[in-house]
């Protein structure tokens, strides 16, 4: 019995502490999926609100950001914590997870396309999983104290034959804390004190599973938030467009992919013209209204291959992959302003908006991401310096 119950008490400490550690490590990787991109950008205070909201965490002791330098970038400390010294130390390439009496210490990396962009650290206080683990210790003692005197008492009354029921029990004990499987249930033989500690043990397994079920449930809800988070980081909310984040990692594939060196692809960078007299007379409402109608114009004319993103504003850019020859692209950006140059009605009023936009190919005009938005860019300045409302592609040396 005192073996079973050691078993059963390793058991339960081992597994919660790796549940919290499991808990932790999602929870960590979601805070670092959540502060890349403001690392990446330099956007410390967003940093620093991000972790102002995993700080509500009462078992959060410590949190820090470390940008590709190995310098802080951001951190939150709780109060009569002394936070460890980050000087000097290399950034953690991959996850690490490690129990300092009742603290919780992981290190996660952040990578972004095969680059360390940084690292997140974050300590955490495990002394309310220990008195949780405390209390089901106790609760275990008292009922294999029972179990135990129960049989004491059967055996001092019955004859060799009744210890059966006690050595199935004990068996029973025994395999729970080989196979970590809770949903085991002793059969009640005998409404007799053998039968009650059954009874008794029993009702203790079933608080095991719905313990291990709800810890299961808080998981799974976790790294559905997780998925849903890592979304929305890709994801822009009004018009559910791809974002720049989504566009930026797309073009990094494109450009470092050595098979499609010599596809021909084209981006489109586009830009709404007299959006801001739409804002100023007309309200913020009928601008993010005019923004979702032309993305889904422009969403039905392109291929399920190609990408839409905006930018942010009034500005857009479409990547279009595997382009059979320039003209089709270039009659593609034509199609595009003709229309948008169609009536776009919002409360019974025509948006005066036009559209300008610039045409760059990968890999003829440039063969890295940042320069191939450049030249859209510039194409698309072109366009409004022209008079607006047209498309113009790049040209090297063009003013």
């Amino acid at each position: 019995m005192l073996l079973a119950f050691t078993l059963i008490t390793l058991l339960l400490w081992l597994t919660a502490r790796e549940r919290q550690a499991e808990a932790a490590e999602i929870s960590i990787a979601q805070l670092a999926h959540n502060v890349l991109p403001m690392v990446i950008f330099g956007d410390s205070t967003a940093a620093k609100h991000e972790l102002s909201l995993v700080g509500q965490q009462q078992q959060l002791l410590y949190v820090a950001v470390r940008d590709r330098e190995a310098k802080l970038f951001a951190e939150l400390t709780k109060p009569d914590f002394s936070p460890p010294t980050l000087d000097n130390q290399p950034l953690h390439s991959t996850p690490y997870i490690a129990f300092s009496g009742l603290q919780l210490m992981l290190h996660y990396p952040m990578w972004m396309q095969e680059q360390l962009e940084g690292d997140v650290l974050m300590v955490m206080d495990i002394t309310g999983l220990l008195y949780w683990f405390l209390r089901v210790v106790v609760m275990l003692a008292f009922l294999l104290a029972l179990l135990f005197a129960g049989s004491a008492m059967l055996l001092a009354r019955v004859q060799r034959q009744a210890l059966a029921p006690l050595l199935s029990l004990t068996a029973l004990a025994q395999q729970v804390g080989q196979e970590h499987n809770f949903t085991l249930r002793a059969s009640v033989v005998r409404e007799d004190e053998i039968g009650i500690l059954t009874l008794r043990f029993n009702d203790l397994l079933k608080r095991l599973e719905k313990w291990q079920k709800e810890l299961n449930q808080q998981l799974q809800q976790e790294q559905l938030q997780g998925q849903q988070l890592k979304q929305l980081a890709y994801r822009d909310a009004l018009t559910n467009l791809p974002n720049r984040l989504a566009l930026n990692t797309r073009l990094k594939q494109l450009t470092s992919d050595t098979t499609q060196h010599q596809v021909l692809s084209c981006l489109m960078f586009i830009d709404l013209d007299n959006f801001k007299y739409v804002n100023d007379h007309f309200g913020h409402d009928a601008g993010d209204e005019t923004l979702v109608t032309v993305a889904r114009r422009i969403q039905k004319m392109v291929r399920d291959t190609d990408l839409l993103c905006r930018l942010g504003g009034d500005e857009f850019a479409l990547l279009l992959t595997r382009v059979s020859q320039p003209e089709a692209a270039e009659k593609l950006a034509e199609r595009i302003v003709k229309k948008i140059n169609e009536p776009i009605v919002v409360k019974e009023k025509v948006m005066p908006i036009g559209i300008s936009i610039g045409l760059a190919y990968y890999p003829t005009d440039a063969t890295s991401s940042l320069d191939l938005l450049n030249c859209a860019d510039e194409a698309m300045y072109s366009a409004k310096r022209a008079g607006k409302n047209d498309f113009r592609v790049y040209s090297r040396g063009a003013t």
